[in-house]
């Protein structure tokens, strides 16, 4: 946390974590529209298929940090405002980022028992991950892992908000 500029200035630039994150994150919409879509509607292409899914994580990853701006005067959690946001920024990138080679092996020799066992150990990692990185800053196990969840139950909503508004299925 020492290394990590929590000013206000600090705040605005983690942001750019996105930009970091994205091709990535544009790696993890090609391997899904790659996958059987079966049950896809022919009449959505790529372009607005890719949209919704740029729309959807720009939701899940800005979501939060709203929710959090909106509460932490109320629960006490103003000084911590700034270090959760650039924190979880910089760290959300980094997760992005270690799935890319699990999405290109996916790609690449395609789904199979072994790659999903991969990626459900990934998903369970990013998670504990991003609750160790939660408790660092708030130094509590029960509200890291409850802000954790809430993260998570976050990222699913927008991605089902952004499904209802667009008839784009995202997951």
């Amino acid at each position: 946390m020492s290394r990590l500029d929590v000013s206000a200035d600090g705040f605005y630039r983690s942001f750019s974590a996105i930009l970091v994150a994205l091709p990535a994150l544009t790696l993890s919409w090609i391997e899904f529209e790659a996958g059987d879509r079966s049950d896809q509607a022919e009449h959505i292409g790529t372009a607005q298929a890719f949209g919704a899914h740029l729309f959807a994580d720009l939701l899940a990853w800005l979501l939060p940090v709203i929710i959090l701006l909106l509460v932490a005067k109320r629960i006490g959690w103003s000084r911590k405002v700034s270090p959760l946001v650039v924190a979880t920024n910089w760290g959300a990138a980094l997760v992005t980022w270690l799935f890319a080679p699990y999405l290109a092996l996916v790609l690449l020799i395609g789904m199979g028992p072994n790659l999903a066992l991969v990626g459900a150990l990934l998903s369970i990692g990013s998670l504990v991950l991003t609750a160790r990185l939660c408790r660092t800053i708030l130094d509590d196990w029960p509200t890291a892992i409850f802000l954790t969840a809430a993260l998570l139950a976050t990222g699913l909503l927008s991605y089902g908000v952004v499904m209802d508004l667009t008839g784009v299925p995202l997951i």
